[in-house]
């Protein structure tokens, strides 16, 4: 989508602070951190969220997934934990209508919502 800000940022239109890479997503920190640790991986391709995954690859969806790992072996979470969330609409919290999903750790998290 050409107005989608994830979608600009993984054009290369926007700039961002890269942690991660591949032919089919992007990590990157996040602007406003929650935590001591927090990257947002996104697809390239664009899907509104989860509910919306129907126009994405199989391919696309798993390197998200897959590339939670590699943030937090580069990010120095791998060993402790972390958490990786994606909000979805509006009761969700989803903030950006891009599905992307939240790694964060780097600290204990607390163990239930607020």
């Amino acid at each position: 989508m050409d107005n989608c800000i994830f979608c600009r940022i993984a054009r290369g239109e926007i700039p961002s602070n890269r942690v991660y890479e591949d032919a089919h997503c992007l990590a990157f920190h996040d602007l406003h951190p929650q935590a001591p640790v927090h990257v947002l991986i996104i697809p390239k391709e664009h899907a509104g969220g989860l509910s919306d995954v129907g126009g994405l690859t199989d391919q696309a969806l798993a390197a998200c997934l897959r590339a939670a790992r590699e943030v937090a072996t580069l990010t120095g979470v791998a060993d402790t934990g972390y958490r990786l969330i994606s909000n979805v609409g509006e009761h969700g919290c989803q903030s950006v209508a891009h599905l992307h999903f939240h790694l964060l750790g780097g600290k204990q998290l607390p163990d239930r919502m607020a």
